[in-house]
């Protein structure tokens, strides 16, 4: 039964990205380091209270999942030797493999109890979907665990993964505890993966090593991967020229760099192993004016999205058609058109802000409004820089903000003192993993999850039938309506859909085999 839920998962996923270029010559080879380059610390070394990226590169190489995703979204075996799911849908049954935290505590099914229950359901911005699904575990014996849902839940073995926010955490370690503030989340992580984290030189670099009591003694491949904080994208892409660093990721990848890349012969451009992305602007709708529909159309009309892409952008992906990602072609309504419902009319902005009540004042300007933008994505500062510029002719005096990622975290997830939030998440091949917590009720207050304050029940009820269901075709119908709603509403605007592009050495392989930002498990150097 295991083939036929990855087959499934593929056949769901398996349009949404192309198989990727890195086809090395001959077998993996063992040992060597290699430095990856990120713009900022990580906030966290738990994957399961993030979705950034950064944090689940490192985070996933350390703590693991159930599954694991394929880059051609199969679901694989991890922490579950094998499996096999009821006719009906609603029972898996889990054998475990034998393995060892990092603390040499033996990993039981305990582990997975506590994690899904305590952890994951509570704290994750995208495990919540499958966790309103699960009715129940059994915990049989120490390799042995059975989980049984409410109802069938079509991603639930891909929501299993660490990157689908599934990672197993030690429930000896974080039992009783203050899971944010723990040591295994901020400091001392405690896994079963590959690696484990030797060193932490705030602001300036972590080194992972290979976790020599790892179960499977043909991974990792390298002996030591190293995090090097390099805040300004010139340095980045500098340092990846001159052989000092050899892994940029698509988000810490400045858009006009890639021609730079795709002309040096050491070096090559790959497609990251994230399904497809978007941006968007979260607004806070807590606030005034922007409780107020009229404003966040105005503002909408006031952007030339088309131009962010063309220009900030350099043409890396395209303006996004509505709340949803046109990617998941089932889930997508296509009565939805951002450009006809909110084309880039200067005058029709100004007439909705007229009629909201927010008149021109001396020096023209009706109002003031912060956004809060991540530093380390390079592309955000110009696209915020084009934003101040649009929205200037409406009236609307922009002032962009740009915050390290632990400290815009904590502003807009954990404080929401914030007007608007310039962000991108990942989609993750289903609507119910990636896209309905920028709307949920239940992602509020989750990191990565409902920044704006949004809350409709409506739409929570269209969302958590969708996921219920079990008939794709259903759940579609069922998003589409959800999706009218939100485009009328638009508590947060969608400005573009993208693929993340990584920068590479030549010689780095097997960093692209699974779904997420990179598998340092199977990442090998050619000699």
């Amino acid at each position: 039964m295991a083939g036929l839920s990855a087959m499934a998962a593929a056949l769901t996923l398996g349009a949404l990205r192309a198989g990727a270029v890195d086809t090395p010559k001959g077998p993996p080879t063992t040992g060597g380091s290699i430095v990856v380059a990120l713009g900022a610390d990580p906030a966290s070394l738990n994957p399961v209270l993030t979705t950034g990226i950064g944090e689940v590169l490192i985070g996933c190489s350390i703590y693991e999942g159930l599954t694991q995703v394929s880059a051609d979204f199969k679901v694989e075996p991890l922490l579950a030797e094998s499996w096999t799911i009821s006719d009906d849908g609603k029972t898996y049954d889990f054998k475990l493999r034998q393995a060892s935290w990092q603390d040499g505590k033996p990993f039981t099914s305990d582990d997975v109890k506590f994690s899904l229950f305590q952890v994951n359901a509570k704290y994750s911005p995208i495990f919540k979907a499958s966790a309103n699904q699960i009715a129940g575990i059994d915990t049989p014996s120490p390799d042995h665990a059975v989980i049984h849902l409410k109802e069938p839940f079509g991603p639930f073995l891909m929501s299993l993964s660490c990157v689908g926010g599934g990672a197993i955490l030690p429930r000896h370690v974080f039992e009783g505890s203050d899971f944010l503030r723990n040591p295994a989340s901020t400091t001392k992580p405690v896994g079963t993966g590959p690696f484990r984290l030797a060193e932490w030189a705030r602001g300036a670099s972590l080194k992972l090593v290979r976790n020599p009591a790892y179960r499977d003694k043909g991974k990792p491949h390298l002996d030591e991967v190293y995090l090097q904080i390099l805040p300004q994208a010139s340095s980045r892409i500098q340092a990846l020229q001159s052989g000092d660093v050899d892994l940029i990721l698509g988000y810490n990848m400045l858009p006009s760099d890639n021609a730079a890349v795709r002309a040096a012969s050491n070096l090559r451009l790959e497609k990251s192993g994230y399904a497809p992305g978007h941006t968007f602007i979260a607004f806070n709708t807590a606030r005034k004016p922007f409780n107020d529909p009229r404003v966040r159309h105005a503002l909408f009309m006031a952007t030339d999205r088309q131009y962010l892409v063309d220009s900030p952008w350099f043409g890396d992906g395209k303006p996004s058609l509505g709340p949803f990602s046109d990617a998941i072609g089932w889930a997508f309504n296509p009565a939805i058109d951002y450009r006809t419902m909110y084309p880039f009319d200067a005058a029709k902005a100004n007439a909705l802000l007229d009629e909201a009540g927010l008149p021109r004042d001396a020096s023209s300007m009706r109002f003031k409004v912060g956004l809060v933008y991540p530093t380390d994505a390079p592309d955000r500062a110009q696209v915020a820089l084009a934003l101040k510029s649009m929205w200037r002719a409406v009236g609307v005096d922009l002032v962009p903000t740009g915050l390290e990622r632990a400290a815009l975290t904590k502003r807009v997830y954990e404080d929401h003192d914030f007007d608007l939030n310039l962000e991108s998440y990942n989609t993750f091949g289903d609507p119910a993993l990636g896209i309905t917590r920028i709307y949920s009720s239940e992602a509020l207050h989750r990191v990565f999850g409902n920044a704006s304050g949004y809350s409709n029940p409506e739409v929570d009820k269209l969302f958590d039938e969708a996921q219920r269901a079990t008939s794709q075709e259903v759940r579609g119908e069922l998003y589409k309506k959800a999706e009218a709603i939100l485009a009328a509403d638009l508590p947060s605007m969608s400005l573009r859909e993208k693929q993340y592009i990584d920068a590479a050495s030549r010689h780095l392989h097997g960093v692209w085999d699974s779904m997420g930002p990179g598998d340092l498990a199977n990442a090998w150097l050619d000699k």
